[in-house]
């Protein structure tokens, strides 16, 4: 799911929160230290988005969600 950056806000306890960068370093990829479940990742292509896994956000049930494919080999 993409939101806008500015309504956007992370609830972490104490460290929990990494980040992961590779490659040219320009995305960055959050995730907890505890799980390593990915929380949400910012990227250049969606500037003033944020990338948020649902699975993360207190009150989504994400198995009621309707759902579509999602074909990366495309995406460019």
């Amino acid at each position: 799911c993409f939101v806008p950056d500015v309504s956007f806000k992370v609830e972490v306890q104490d460290d929990a929160l990494a980040t992961y960068q590779f490659g040219a370093k320009q995305a960055k990829h959050h995730f907890c230290k505890h799980c390593g479940i990915s929380t949400h990742s910012i990227s250049p292509r969606r500037p003033g988005l944020v990338i948020v896994n649902l699975g993360c956000v207190e009150g989504v049930d994400t198995f009621a969600l309707e759902t579509g494919v999602f074909d990366g080999l495309h995406l460019l």
